[in-house]
């Protein structure tokens, strides 16, 4: 045995180890697990190591990714990287922490026997306010989406709407009251009767005719206020 030191230090001299396939190990609680064997590089690496290792391609001496073999090399570890790539994204949808699909928890809670239950929305109207100030713009698009967040009470979490399509508004626009009646036409089976004002002069017992779309049929309701 000779004590001559190692004159090979730097590792320039050694050849091409097989780098996969790369081992696997996540420790408890982590968002997202790591389950690929090996990437295009070192699928590429192994794969060239192995041609040194072959008799039969001993005669392949070219390294080069323009020959032909080395191509093919390059093709076979694009796909494996593609493939693990995906294997990975699966492995982390079978659980309940590293999942990122709505169907994935799902199928998880199916398992044990649990259904989800659909998602509840509510609507409200929402009132936008512009700037008046000199200068401000005279109107302006607020797109669909936009967000708007309640104001929680004691003990609750704020609610977050969307628009639901996109509007254009107005300063001008900022005073307008919210609409707190609308006109009805009269339909078959009314009984109430509101008017507008109090200067009717209309006296309890005094007959009003009304005339819509049925006068083109020669027909006249009569409703007789009664108090």
């Amino acid at each position: 045995m000779s004590d001559a030191p190692d004159l090979d230090t730097c590792g320039c001299c050694q050849g091409t180890e097989p780098l996969t396939p790369a081992p696997v190990e996540n420790r408890p609680g982590l968002a997202e697990i790591a389950y690929r064997v090996g990437t295009h590089g070192s699928f590429k690496e192994t794969m060239r190591a192995a041609l040194s290792r072959q008799p039969a391609l001993r005669d392949l001496a070219t390294r080069d990714d323009d020959d032909p073999a080395l191509a093919l090399i390059d093709g076979w570890a694009t796909l494996l990287d593609v493939l693990t790539f995906y294997q990975e994204r699966i492995a982390n949808e079978g659980y309940l922490r590293t999942a990122t699909e709505r169907r994935s928890v799902l199928e998880l809670a199916r398992a044990i026997g649990y259904e989800l239950n659909p998602g509840v929305a509510a609507s409200t109207y929402l009132a936008f306010t512009l700037e008046t100030a000199t200068g401000a713009p005279p109107s302006a698009v607020i797109a669909a989406g936009a967000k708007a967040q309640s104001i929680p009470r004691q003990d609750e979490k704020p609610q977050v709407f969307e628009t639901v399509e996109t509007i254009e508004a107005r300063p001008a626009w900022n005073a307008l009251a919210a609409l707190t009646r609308a006109l009805r036409p009269l339909a078959a089976g009314d009984s109430d009767l509101y008017l507008l004002g109090t200067a009717t002069q209309l006296k309890t017992g005094d007959p009003l005719p009304f005339v819509g779309h049925a006068a083109a049929e020669g027909c006249r309701n009569l409703f007789e206020l009664v108090q």
